[in-house]
């Protein structure tokens, strides 16, 4: 830890600290909170699929794989020229939740006030030129500056499509997530298709209205809709086995099958961590910027423990009496209980899904040179619908397969953002800078991203296609 800080002092010092900001233990909570979410679903599958050992090694390795990676994006920020402007874009003061994260740092042609629900106009920029590539345009991530003076306006394209493709699989998983939802309540109409389009028409006309910001104060109950979840499964598994599912735990498989199990088991855990692409929200969100990676180490344990309960440990509780094939809540029961926790599970992700609508919109609206006046909000509302339109006719063709539309989409756009790109940037602006400290070490963990992103997506996008 103590190299990490003295590797990334030179950028931090920087940092101006913040009164107002958040002490390490709640940055942490932060970061494990942006962890839980409708994809933790998929942790019992993804136990199933890779096994109890390799799910209690894998999940450790891959959390510290996340560490690594999100120091290399603070040590690429220590490579760039100096910040002119007071404060940096995305810069959240005190406590964030997703939906902040989702607002204010990967929606890089404008910001919305969380608090207020208010567009505001982007941070204004003034970085230095190197060499002969010249400043990024404003309002530009800082994610998407390292991108920029790393790999020029080619990188920084590259990186705004994965974060735009993530933010469609995100829409394509809730979509499907709601229509699974429906269908086991007594409110389905018995149409897959009619369950799918009337939760995706809500989505899109929550995304419509002017002031999206009443629905950030809903963002708690995504939360509280997983936790009823889990608590509601667990209670299940004591009644139908007992402990008779931990007395055999040793006759379950340890290791994944196949390769393509294996895969399976890498994306939903990969999508769940995805804790890379916020590093620099974290960091400016700080009293003491400097103890971020603090921060983070005390986050991904948190992490780590709570998914080896949801996963090794309800996929050992129900192993005498169910195997999951998808998401956990196929092992609910069909009572009172299980009802009121899926139709909350759908006000959930309803409410949710125009958080991340508005800036995959915004995304798309700056490439489109759309600007945010009244008189381009038509144009804006025909973005937002389509986008919804999309994710909505994805998601049927690709049927009920939540698990590994999470699974694909975790091995493809977070594996690209959180494992190759990293190393990658890092590796281009030290070159710049001729500085040649940490190359090999970054350069074998470039490659390691690129094998496993390139296997496990292969792999994963042949069991979406059969799902």
């Amino acid at each position: 830890m103590e190299q990490a800080d003295a590797e990334n002092g030179a950028f931090l010092n920087k940092t101006p600290t913040r009164p107002d900001g958040t002490t390490v233990f709640q940055t942490s909570l932060n970061a494990a909170k942006l962890c839980v979410g409708t994809g933790t679903l998929a942790l019992p599958f993804a136990a199933e699929k890779g096994g109890l050992a390799l799910n209690v090694l894998g999940l450790g390795l891959i959390g510290l794989w996340n560490y690594y990676s999100a120091n290399c994006l603070l040590r690429c920020v220590e490579y760039l020229p100096d910040i002119d402007a007071v404060d940096v874009k995305g810069a959240v003061r005190g406590s964030f939740s997703m939906t902040d994260l989702q607002l204010e740092d990967l929606s890089g042609y404008g910001t919305m006030d969380s608090n207020s629900g208010t567009n505001k106009e982007p941070t204004k920029h003034r970085y230095a030129q190197i060499g002969s590539i010249p400043p990024p345009p404003n309002g530009t991530t800082t994610y998407g500056v390292v991108a920029w003076y790393a790999s020029g306006p080619k990188g920084l394209m590259a990186t705004e499509f994965l974060i735009i493709l993530l933010f469609f699989g995100i829409l394509i998983a809730y979509a499907v997530a709601m229509q699974g939802f429906i269908n086991d309540t007594p409110l389905t109409t018995g149409s897959r298709r009619v369950d799918l389009l009337i939760p995706s028409a809500i989505v899109a006309l929550l995304s419509c209205a002017p002031d999206i910001g009443f629905l950030s104060k809903f963002s708690g109950m995504g939360l509280l809709a997983v936790g009823l979840s889990f608590i509601v499964i667990s209670w299940q598994g004591f009644e139908e086995n007992g402990f008779s599912g931990f007395r055999g735990a040793l006759e379950l498989n340890l290791w994944p099958a196949s390769l393509s199990t294996a895969s399976s088991w890498f994306g939903v855990v990969v999508f769940g961590y995805g804790v890379v692409p916020f590093v620099f929200n974290f960091r400016d969100s700080m009293a003491n910027p400097q103890q971020v990676g603090l921060a983070l180490q005390i986050g991904l344990v948190l992490v780590y423990v709570g998914y080896i309960m949801m996963s090794n440990g309800i996929r050992v509780l129900f192993s005498p009496s169910h195997v999951f094939d998808g998401d956990v809540l196929q092992a609910m029961p069909n009572n009172w209980i299980s009802l009121i926790v899926r139709l909350l599970m759908t006000f959930a992700v309803s409410l949710s899904a125009p958080l991340i609508v508005v800036p995959c919109a915004e995304l798309i609206e700056g490439k489109l040179a759309i600007d945010k006046t009244q008189k381009s909000f038509h144009k804006r509302i025909v973005v937002r619908v389509g986008i919804c339109i999309i994710c909505t006719v994805f998601s049927m063709f690709l049927g009920s397969g939540f698990v590994h539309i999470v699974s694909f989409f975790g091995c493809f756009c977070v594996g690209l953002l959180g494992f190759v790109l990293p190393p990658l940037f890092c590796i281009q602006l030290s070159n710049q800078k001729g500085i040649d400290s940490g190359l090999l070490c970054d350069a074998g963990v470039l490659v390691l991203g690129v094998i496993t992103t390139v296997i496990t997506s292969s792999l994963t996008f042949r069991e979406l296609m059969k799902a």
